[in-house]
């Protein structure tokens, strides 16, 4: 993971799997200890996290009901005092949002050799916890919201990632432009699916979005809680990474946006809280793309022009990542995506 919020990392989780004859063991010993900041998960999250990616690997075609007896065979053995098994008094709740995904990609990855065809390769893994508050310019009225973003899920072996989902252990809907600039004094300028930034692959990496938003109170407090910044979802067979997450502001009056690390001095620049914005202020959220599964070389020629149509990808990573040249692209191409 990228950071804690208060010391820079990455912290690792490690996990090792161990199938003995009726039962699963999943051993997190050599995750690193518990930080100072709030990315560890208590015990509880971290079997939740295993529960969750073994069942889903499981393919028993119904013979197994999902009750309390499927969890049996799997045991977790987590040290405490660790990210995977948090002691008191260190912090502990993005363990259920950041770490319980990265638990389960983690053991997507160790499974992904023994599986090779059920496993897919590693999606956006954050919430991209986004929070602020205020009274509301219009009514004077107090507000909160809790705000999470849809990210790209990875490629699997027989298709593309899926685009703008929550996170694997996530219940969480999309809440609405129109709800969003109704209740909350933000002006939506942009929200839509970035392009390229699912991994290169076979099976190409789902999208993630992009999404900027301007400040129409004087004042706005906005906290995060992000990841993957720094290290990207990785690939499978050949596939390559997925695009990284980023949350800027572009001050009122000035040209560029910036980390909030340069623009406010926070220590992280993916976790941080109680950053006061303005009027005319703007926040641009990218969230990040799943990887991709295979050789980019191998997808089928008629998808990637469909994605280049779509404005999925673009004409340059058609040409650099998947090997289509600008003469086997459509006239169609050039005509619904100038300059690209």
């Amino acid at each position: 993971m990228d950071d804690d919020g208060i010391n820079d990392g990455p912290f690792k989780l490690h996990v090792n799997m161990e199938i003995r004859d009726d039962e699963v063991v999943a051993d997190w010993s050599g995750t690193d200890d518990q930080t100072d900041g709030p990315i560890n998960a208590t015990f509880g999250v971290t079997s939740s996290a295993t529960w969750n990616a073994v069942l889903q690997l499981y393919d028993g075609e119904g013979e197994m009901p999902v009750n309390a007896g499927s969890y049996e065979p799997i045991h977790v053995i987590a040290p405490p005092g660790t990210i995977a098994n948090v002691d008191y008094p260190k912090p502990e709740v993005g363990g259920n949002t950041e770490t319980h995904p990265r638990m389960v990609d983690t053991i997507y990855r160790a499974m992904s050799e023994p599986l090779p065809n059920k496993v897919a390769a590693a999606d956006g893994s954050t919430c991209m916890n986004f929070l602020f508050g205020g009274e509301h310019p219009d009514t004077g009225e107090p507000y909160v919201n809790y705000h999470l973003e849809g990210m790209g899920w990875g490629g699997r072996p027989y298709g593309d990632g899926n685009d703008s989902v929550i996170v694997v252990n996530g219940n969480c809907r999309n809440t609405p432009v129109e709800v969003f600039e109704t209740r909350y004094p933000w002006l939506t300028e942009k929200y839509e699916l970035r392009q390229d930034s699912g991994g290169p692959g076979e099976y190409r990496g789902g999208l993630g979005i992009e999404r900027v938003i301007e400040s129409r109170a004087p004042q706005i407090t906005v906290s995060a809680l992000f990841d993957r910044m720094k290290n990207a979802p990785w690939g499978l067979k050949g596939g390559q990474k997925g695009g990284k997450s980023s949350i800027e502001v572009q001050p009122r009056g000035d040209d560029e946006f910036q980390s909030f690390v340069d623009a406010f001095g926070t220590d992280s620049p993916s976790k941080f809280a109680d950053v006061k914005v303005g009027s005319g202020d703007r926040i641009r959220i990218r969230s990040p793309g799943g990887g991709g599964y295979g050789d980019p070389t191998d997808r089928d020629i008629e998808k990637v022009r469909e994605d280049v149509m779509e404005g999925f990808v673009s004409a340059e990573s058609a040409r650099e990542d998947y090997g289509v040249g600008d003469d086997e692209m459509d006239e169609e191409i050039a005509i619904e995506n100038p300059g690209k």
